[in-house]
């Protein structure tokens, strides 16, 4: 057997290995992430509110 014969029968064994474990893996339970996406959404609004409300706060000041 040569070995370019010997690595294609390795990477076939390696290749269906690897596909029969995914095949039988469970699925992730994502709820608590989806769901925590709300806050991060909500908090992330809040401070881009509270950025753009000191930025006007200083541009205006500057104005006067």
């Amino acid at each position: 057997m040569t070995l370019n014969k010997l690595f294609s029968r390795a990477g076939i064994v390696v290749a269906s290995t690897a596909l029969a474990g995914a095949s039988m893996a469970d699925t992730v339970d994502v709820t608590a992430i989806t769901g925590a996406g709300t806050n991060v959404a909500l908090v992330g609004a809040a401070v881009f509110g509270v950025f753009v409300g000191v930025k006007l706060y200083k541009w205006i000041r500057a104005a006067l």
